[in-house]
């Protein structure tokens, strides 16, 4: 090990934040000085991971005892450790932070192969007619506990038979480079296997360093099965779809199955796409990963890097889509306005990463044609974003109702018809007021869900470019 500050591993980097400004504005993919992005990634996992928490603990504060409500959430809590794949790269630290990072991987594998299951499990709660069995209430309510004891005896199992966790997961490495004529500064945790490390021979990269995570078979496995796994689950969660939505009485099930198939099909359509660039550029180069950019050919770098940066991205962008599709399933009926707050959070979210997205591409484009590509491409996509704010986000908001459509029973739906049309020429009288609130009655709707109701008719009378 170093025999450094743990905190810091970089002699002469100077103040934190001026570190972290100087490398993201240095982002230049055909240099390989790519350490810029890697923060902008691991801070928005930070986020990401944060956001999915806080979905899984309103999903249990809504039902804590309902065992849907909590097998959801101890998912999303899955989820959102995964996501936050490389905090270790959130700061320059020194070597000293290996034994951290080899126990953060451990649970990292642990959450992949809790999610592959859980994937499977959530047929117990929306299953097809050919499936009927794991509806079993035995089954069924127990899955929230069973599947993470599972988990952890097949994972303690596989470090045991492999004789330690670098045998079942893989090395652990830290590379630090500090001047061109220095060279490569490389600590592995014991038992790793060795690798070839090497310090890109650019100037203006130094000083800088991170983490390398090796990849073993059963590492590589617990990689590629979480996408493969999703796309059946989505195939489950369709047929299950179908079925209710062919029985009377299950409108409900029928939208909750739907938002989860459309959870499960967007992570394996945008995480799988990703996965099946990561297969090829593992046969290209071997292990994929950063220890040893400067031995890639100059023209292979650019695509090395958008490859491994895109699956990065995709990790997060699938965790943050997939969570906000299943809270909706789950919420949808327990907290008033919610389905609302989360397409609003959609919408939102989407338009703020496409804009980031097309800032990172187009500096992309720039570096190198004229000084300071970074802050013209903020410039150039920026300002046209800015202005155009508003056709955008409804354009984005439209897709998003799609996905997320307002869900009423028939009983809520009836209520509607009744209050449009006592509210077809803008007035409500008394009377319409009693027979509305009788209606209600009738119809077992408390108070809370009538303003809901009523709110909700009066936003949809609301043009939509009327949204900010």
């Amino acid at each position: 090990m170093l025999n450094k500050d743990p905190a810091m591993a970089l002699e002469g980097m100077g103040p934190i934040l001026p570190y972290y400004w100087n490398k993201i504005v240095q982002i230049n993919f055909q240099t390989g000085d790519s350490l810029g992005l890697t923060y902008i990634i691991c801070f928005l996992s930070i986020l990401t991971m944060l956001v999915l928490f806080f979905l899984a603990a309103l999903i249990i504060k809504a039902r804590s005892k309902a065992p849907e409500n909590r097998f959801m959430a101890i998912l999303l809590f899955a989820e959102g450790y995964r996501v936050m794949a490389s905090w270790y790269n959130t700061y320059p630290f020194s070597a000293d932070m290996l034994p951290v990072m080899e126990y953060y991987r451990v649970g990292w594998y642990f959450c992949s192969l809790l999610c592959l299951f859980m994937y499977l499990s959530t047929v117990s709660f929306y299953p097809p007619k050919r499936l009927d069995f794991m509806a079993n209430d035995k089954i069924r309510n127990n899955l929230w506990w069973f599947l993470p004891v599972f988990t952890g005896v097949i994972i303690l199992a596989l470090i045991s038979s492999s004789g330690s966790i670098v045998g079942a997961f893989g090395g652990n490495y830290h590379i630090e480079c500090n001047d061109i004529d220095e060279g490569v500064i490389l600590t592995a945790t014991p038992g790793s296997p060795p690798i070839e490390a090497g310090c890109v021979e650019n100037e203006a990269t130094f000083p800088y360093s991170w983490f390398v995570p090796g990849s073993s078979n059963a590492g590589k496995f617990l990689l590629l099965a979480p996408p493969l796994s999703a796309i059946l689950a989505a195939f489950f969660m369709r047929s299950a779809w179908h079925r209710f939505d062919q029985e009377d009485g299950m409108e409900n099930q029928a939208n909750e199955a739907r938002s989860l198939f459309i959870g499960f099909a967007g992570k394996a359509t945008i995480k799988g796409l990703l996965v099946m660039s990561i297969v090829y550029m593992t046969a290209r180069f071997g292990d994929f990963n950063l220890a040893d950019l400067a031995s890639i050919e100059g023209d292979l770098l650019p695509l090395y890097l958008y490859c491994l940066y895109g699956f990065m991205f995709s990790i997060l962008l699938t965790g943050m889509f997939e969570g906000i599709m299943f809270s909706y399933a789950i919420l949808k009926n327990d907290i008033l306005g919610i389905d609302e707050k989360l397409r609003r959070s959609m919408s939102w979210g989407s338009f703020v990463f496409i804009g980031a997205v097309s800032i990172l591409i187009v500096a992309e484009l720039l570096e190198g044609v004229i000084p300071y590509g970074g802050v013209a491409s903020a410039l150039v996509v920026g300002v046209p974003l800015t202005v155009m704010r508003k056709p955008i986000y409804n354009t984005i908001n439209t897709i998003v109702i799609i996905l997320m459509p307002h869900a009423f029973t028939k009983d809520e739906q009836s209520y509607l018809e009744a209050y449009a049309m006592v509210m077809d020429d803008g007035i409500l009288t008394e009377n319409e007021q009693k027979l509305l609130n009788l209606q209600a009655k009738t119809l077992g709707l408390n108070q809370d869900r009538v303003e809901y109701l009523e709110t909700w008719y009066a936003e949809s009378m609301t043009s939509p470019t009327e949204e900010e």
